[in-house]
């Protein structure tokens, strides 16, 4: 069973206390993080925590991880990486997402073992689709080391950007289910107070006039994505890359951004890569189920690396990945 898996669980020293890489972090050589703003920004506290640096990126297709790294396959099974803003299916590795992860409590999920999922912790699975954790990676790791207290305005912004954050906890998306998290599983007076700021007008002007500009200039994916915001029609904005090694200057530039806004660590990044080519597909649960077999099963018998479900009527799932 993954880490306190539907216990309801919401002290974060409880959890932290419950997980193995944050209560050994002096075991764990390195992190494997996915492609986008929330992950560079959890990677960037994680390194300043506890001096993580970074030897892989998974893209949910491809592995790619550094080519100065001996035995990586080895060290993976071995729990000396964690992945940072993915959920991996294997019990072997640690990993820290926020995605639902099953489809119903009755799911061993034994890929899931080393799995810190906020969903999971309190019982979310697909019958509660609507009430999916709909916050990031980031905000999870700053109330887990109860961080988010200290963090300024400029800091604040950038957080609340990070997975379209802020488009989710204004008015016309899912701001009573944003609000329901904070108060009711956070609890934390610092994203109260700034929950209340991010549907205002006054918020985005500062992200259109101050951070989309810096944003912008560090290289990486500025694209609109598909959701936008209330007062001025903003993008997610999640500089997201496509080829690590090529955009290598460009994920740089953003973490010395993020350097200069937060204060936390850059991270050390690899210069050459490895890959390990998987392939993601898409399938409806209706086409996984019709014949009596479970989640469980499917996961087993295709060999799942990692898995999401973007809805919930379909699941993505990737494969080929051979550790």
């Amino acid at each position: 069973m993954s880490v306190l898996r539907d216990r309801e669980c919401n002290v974060p020293s409880t959890i932290v206390r419950n997980f193995y890489p944050f209560c050994n972090p002096q075991n764990i050589e390195g992190m494997i993080i996915g492609n986008d703003l929330d992950s560079l920004l959890s990677a960037s506290l994680l390194k300043t925590k506890f001096g993580w640096d970074i030897v892989g990126v998974y893209d949910y297709k491809t592995l790619s991880f550094s080519a100065t790294v001996e035995h990586f396959h080895n060290k993976l099974l071995e729990g000396k990486y964690i992945a940072v803003d993915l959920d991996i299916y294997h019990p072997c590795i640690f990993s820290i997402g926020h995605h639902i992860i099953g489809s119903s409590c009755k799911d061993c999920l034994e890929g899931h073992l080393s799995s810190l999922n906020p969903n999971l912790l309190r019982g979310i699975y697909l019958q509660s689709y609507r009430r999916k954790y709909p916050l990031s990676t980031i905000h999870f790791l700053l109330w887990l080391f109860e961080s988010e207290s200290g963090m300024d305005a400029k800091t604040r912004s950038l957080v609340w950007l990070a997975d379209s954050s802020y488009v989710n906890g204004q008015r016309h998306r899912f701001r009573s289910n944003v609000h329901e998290w904070v108060m009711n599983f956070f609890r934390s007076q610092a994203f109260m107070d700034s929950f209340d700021l991010i549907d205002t007008y006054k918020f985005e002007y500062l992200l259109s006039e101050w951070l989309f500009p810096l944003l912008k200039k560090t290289g990486l994916n500025t694209s609109k994505g598909q959701v936008s915001s209330y007062h001025l029609g903003l993008s997610g904005y999640q500089c997201q890359w496509t080829s690590t090694e090529y955009e290598r200057a460009c994920i740089l530039a953003m973490f010395e951004l993020i350097e200069h806004i937060t204060g936390w660590d850059i991270p050390a990044f690899p210069r050459k890569f490895i890959e390990i080519k998987g392939v993601r597909r898409t399938i409806f649960l209706s086409d996984i189920f019709k014949d009596g077999t479970n989640l469980d099963s499917f996961l087993l018998k295709n060999s799942v690396f990692s898995f999401v479900f973007p809805t919930s009527k379909t699941i993505n799932y990737t494969t080929g990945i051979k550790l």
